[in-house]
């Protein structure tokens, strides 16, 4: 039995856990949306997502915004690579996060 479909973490985003033992992984952007959920207003589409954007925190948009502009899709065809921060806080707890 192949136990790797039951550690995957059930979400329909990339998650921080996602990059446990992967190291980064460079993406090439193919769409960004908005969202009605104001938490994660913003997804980001990638080559092979399999249909798990990526969902920028706002400190993650504002360094894209800083580096990129406001315009979402002027970021289509350029690359990020992503990485798993463990100190990202939430509620005041290092539970890890995407950078």
């Amino acid at each position: 039995m192949d136990l790797s479909k039951t550690i995957e973490p059930k979400s329909d985003q990339l998650n921080a856990e996602d990059f446990i033992g992967a190291g980064s992984k460079t993406i090439t952007i193919t769409k960004v949306t908005g969202n009605a959920d104001s938490q994660q207003p913003v997804s980001i589409y990638y080559d092979g997502d399999n249909g798990k954007p990526y969902k920028p925190g706002k400190t993650c948009r504002r360094i894209l915004v800083m580096i990129w502009g406001a315009d979402g899709e002027k970021y289509v065809g350029r690359s990020l690579t992503l990485y798993r921060d463990p100190a990202v806080k939430f509620s005041g707890m290092d539970v890890g996060g995407i950078r």
